[in-house]
């Protein structure tokens, strides 16, 4: 990964961290468009899914908005 793109976003705070890699899980699977996911990734795709109906109010972040509060442009 592009050196300077980690450098930013090692400047996230660990919640906008996870807010970002929900939102590219998200990504991930709308681009899938419904086709076949390997067994480890519908296994971590599951236990994001539990974590997430765990806690429903946990904030979440579009990555315009972590970029936005980061001046970062995309």
């Amino acid at each position: 990964m592009n050196a300077m793109l980690m450098k930013e976003l090692s400047k996230l705070s660990i919640e906008e961290r996870r807010a970002l890699i929900d939102d590219l899980w998200d990504s991930i699977e709308s681009e899938l468009d419904g086709g076949t996911v390997s067994a480890e990734l519908g296994e971590l795709l599951d236990k994001r899914a539990e974590a997430l109906a765990r806690d429903p109010a946990q904030k979440k972040f579009t990555l315009k908005e972590i970029a936005a509060r980061n001046n970062v442009k995309l």
